[in-house]
């Protein structure tokens, strides 16, 4: 097996931001991608992508890479920190929903300066889980009162952009609603 390094990159432009925007967890299936120089250019299926809005500064979007010398074996961890504002039944409810599933497939939606959004597909494979999360009162009149969510992938490979910058442009046969 060749694991030649071919190409170098260099620094770059100032142009990146953090955070997160949004993600879009699959009610559906996924039947197809289509990829094109290692970014999906499309995602086939049926269902809907709901779009869950994150406020500026409250979430985030990791991808650990776990690597084991002794076993020879590389692996990348995703995990997707979500904060939803409101103890509430309808949130609640979503978030019953979400722990029960073990296959979910999730976007997240960057606030990458580079094309104005960026968008990454996380649990390819072998899916992402809600693992963790709590529902929280806080203590004082100004502090957070919601959600916060943890949601965990493990893939062989780290997760793929898309290569559009409009979600809808990359999906066919699965809609977006909220």
């Amino acid at each position: 097996m060749s694991c030649s390094i071919t190409s170098g990159f260099a620094l770059g432009c100032r142009d990146n931001t953090g955070g997160i925007k949004a993600i879009y967890i699959l009610s559906g299936s996924v039947t197809a991608i289509t990829e094109v120089n290692n970014e999906i250019t499309d995602i086939t299926g049926t269902g809907v992508f709901y779009q869950f809005d994150l406020q500026r500064g409250t979430s985030d979007f990791t991808e650990t890479i776990n690597g084991s010398t002794e076993n020879q074996t590389v692996f990348y961890e995703a995990t997707i920190n979500a904060a939803f504002a409101k103890l509430q039944t309808s949130t609640r409810n979503q978030v019953k929903v979400l722990a029960k599933n073990p296959d979910l497939k999730i976007i997240v939606e960057t606030n990458n300066a580079e094309s104005g959004s960026k968008f990454f597909y996380v649990g390819r494979e072998h899916g992402a889980i809600l693992n963790a999360g709590q529902g929280q009162s806080g203590t004082a009149l100004g502090d957070a009162n919601g959600y916060t969510l943890t949601f965990n992938s493990q893939e062989p490979s780290p997760a793929d952009a898309l290569a559009d910058v409009v979600l809808s442009s990359a999906l066919t046969g699965i809609t977006i609603a909220q």
